[in-house]
Formats: structure tokens, sequence, C-alpha cells
């Protein structure tokens, strides 16, 4: 009897402690009725005047910083917000009991949570509507790390995630982690603006017609992976008020790499990336822009697609790799965009063209004859690669973009 009293009164101090930052205890119901933006911003402001931090340990070189910060926690419930929630760097934040529920109530382009990037984790909460949802940033501080697991998010009218660097900064020196997390009907999914963003384990559900002009992830800096997600495209017609022509995976201006990953052909398929990399320009011209693709479904574009292809050129970059992949009815594998100029691009960088390297292998199609290559691509290519060159006219992409958002 006295051991299960001790055991009773343990959890229960375990259970007052963590709930110190509880959003309840600071004024918030979660009845989906009430407003508790005010609530929750004092639980955040609470979380932030406890954070302990240092970078010194006794006679040692100084570090990084290192600190002790707390979770603001949600039980169970729905949580309406209207204004944006300032978070500190240190503070997390996370649902218990259950899966709670963030939801918008402010403007259509308003931010939901501006997180000081630091040491941040975020998880097991429901976010829905809004124009950015998670918001991350900071002046390039070195060593930050960003965790956003076990969430859903929904209806981000801008994109759900966005790492962004503050004014002053061109990136963030950042490794990000996002994973096992559902993205349904937003506008746009992630951005990177990190050294290194891996995207695991996550279902992406794009809405149409919202989609119909621009890339579900957007990486802007630095390498984003993603590896065993699922990309389901909404299904649509070919033609018609819910047709979509310029929609495609991701929007690549460094490095992006697919490994695993179900690039679903709903409703015809999108392309998997628009590259805009270009190739090492200083010596010894190895780094640059990087595409590589192992091991995915690809159902990137019917014929009937008229940007139907795996990758859209507007840049060559340093390496293109796409191995062991299999797929349905892409036809052709890369499309060079009118704007690309490869004679302009060899005349600015020789070196850096010199070193570029692309390959393909041992990608599987029911049609042999889309494994297929822009001719002017062929001194790029290894010659152990696994497709043809042909005469592959530049696609425009159409200009009869349908985008049905401002109709009722």
């Amino acid at each position: 009897m006295k051991k299960n009293l001790l055991i009773a009164l343990f959890f229960s101090a375990v259970s007052l402690f963590s709930a110190d930052f509880n959003v309840k205890k600071f004024g918030a119901k979660g009845d989906g009725r009430t407003d508790d933006t005010k609530a929750i911003q004092a639980a955040f402001t609470a979380a932030a005047k406890s954070v302990r931090s240092a970078n010194s340990y006794g006679k040692h070189p100084k570090s990084s910083y290192y600190g002790s910060g707390p979770t603001v926690v949600f039980p169970h419930g729905k949580y309406k917000i209207s204004s944006t929630i300032k978070v500190n760097n240190y503070v997390n934040f996370s649902g218990v009991s259950g899966t709670p529920m963030l939801i918008w109530a402010g403007g259509e382009k308003g931010v939901m949570f501006s997180i000081a990037a630091f040491r941040t984790i975020v998880e097991k909460l429901i976010f829905v509507g809004s124009g950015v949802q998670l918001h991350f940033s900071n002046k390039n501080i070195d060593k930050t790390m960003v965790t956003v697991r076990d969430c859903q998010f929904f209806y981000a009218a801008d994109i759900a995630i966005k790492l962004e660097p503050a004014q002053g900064a061109d990136h963030l020196s950042t490794q990000s982690l996002i994973e096992n997390c559902l993205f349904s009907k937003n506008f746009r999914c992630i951005q990177n603006y990190g050294d290194l963003m891996e995207i695991r384990n996550v279902w992406v559900d794009q809405i149409q017609p919202y989609m119909a002009d621009g890339a579900a992830f957007i990486n802007k800096y630095g390498t984003m992976r993603i590896a065993f997600s699922c990309l389901t495209p909404s299904a649509n017609p070919d033609k018609g008020p819910l047709y979509y022509h310029n929609a495609r995976w991701v929007d690549n201006y460094q490095r992006f790499e697919a490994h695993s990953v179900r690039f679903g052909g709903e409703g015809g398929g999108i392309p998997i990336c628009y590259n805009f990399a270009k190739a090492a320009t200083k010596h010894p011209a190895t780094d640059g822009g990087r595409i590589a693709i192992y091991n995915s479904l690809i159902a990137c574009g019917q014929q009937r697609r008229e940007n139907g292809a795996v990758i859209r050129l507007f840049h060559l970059p340093s390496q293109i790799t796409i191995r062991d992949c299999y797929g349905i009815g892409v036809t052709p594998l890369i499309v060079l965009d009118p704007a690309l100029n490869i004679a302009e691009e060899k005349k600015k960088n020789p070196n850096g063209l010199r070193n570029a390297r692309y390959h393909i292998s041992n990608t599987l199609f029911y049609n042999r004859k889309i494994n297929a290559i822009p001719v002017e691509l062929k001194p790029f290519f290894t010659s152990d690669s696994d497709c043809s060159f042909e005469k592959i006219p530049p696609r425009p992409i159409p200009r009869n973009i349908t985008d049905t958002r401002k109709k009722k």
C-alpha cells in the first residue's frame, strides 16, 4: 500500500512538473470556440524566461551554446489562434494526451508560429490553416538543429513549414529533420534554406487546382533529401477547370536527393524536379548543383501532360544521377527549358561543366523508349549510362495555367 502511494506521488510530481508550461494553465480553453491566442503566447513567454544556457565549461575552450529549454504542451483539444505566436530559441512545443489541433482564425496569409530557431523540437500537433504554419528563422546561428515529427499539416495558404534566414543572412546553418508527418491540401509543403534537411516517412497529398503553378518542396539552399515517402498529386481530368499545367514536386536551387520515394501518377503525375542549380564555378569545381534519385517509383507525366518529364533543366547542374528506379509513362526523362542556353553556360563556366557528370542506370519502364535524353546532354553523360539520346526540342511551359482559387 505504502509502495503504491509512493509511486502515485512520484508520477503526480512528474505530471505537475511537465504541466508548468501547459497552455491550459495559462488560460487556454481548447474548445474550438474561444480565441486562445493570448493564453498560448503567455505560456511561450513564460517558458522563454525559464531558459538557461551557457557556452563554456571550466577551463575548456568555449563551445556553441548549450542550454536547458522547457516544452510548452497542448493537451487534447482544438485551439483557436488569430495572430502570430512568437517562440524563443530552446523552447519546444508538443501535444500530449492525443493530437491537439491548432486552428488558424486570422488573415489568410498570416504566420501561425514564428520561431527563433536554434534547438527546436515540434511534435504531436495538427496545424490547420494560416499562410505559414511554422516559420523558422535566425541570423545564421551556427549549429542550429530543427526537428518536426509526428505532426499533421492542413490547408496552409502559402507553405506549411518555412525555413528562411533573417535579414542580413544568406542562409541558415541548420540541420533539419522532418519525419512521420502528413501534409494534405497545402498550397506548398516545405522550404529549406539550411545546410541539410531530411524529409522522411511523410505522406503528401497536394490539392488541386491550388498547385497549378508551383512546387510542393522548395530547396533554396544546401541539401534537401526526401526518403521513404509517399507523394500523391490529386487526381484530376486531362483538361478543364482542374487541369494543372505547371505543377512539380521540387524546385531545386542547390542539391536535391530522393531515395525510395513514391512519386505518384494520380491524374497523370507531375515532374519530380525543376532544376535552377548551376554547375560549380570555383576550383576544384566538384561542388555545385546536384540531383540524385534512387530506388523510386517515377510516374511523372504521361504523354498527354505538356510538362511531363522527370527533370526540367533551367540550368546545367554539376551532377545528375537516376539509378535503380522504375515507373510508368514518363516521356522523356529530361527536358530542356527554352530558357537554358547550353552554349552560353559552357562559355561562362568551361571548367565547371568539364567536371559535370550525369548517369542513368538500371532504371526500368514498361516502354524502354521512354529512357530518352536530349542529345545536347550526351557530352555530360557517362559512357555506361542506360538511356538513349534523341532530338527533343526544348519544351516551353504552357501559359494557359488554370487556377480556380479566384472563382466562386
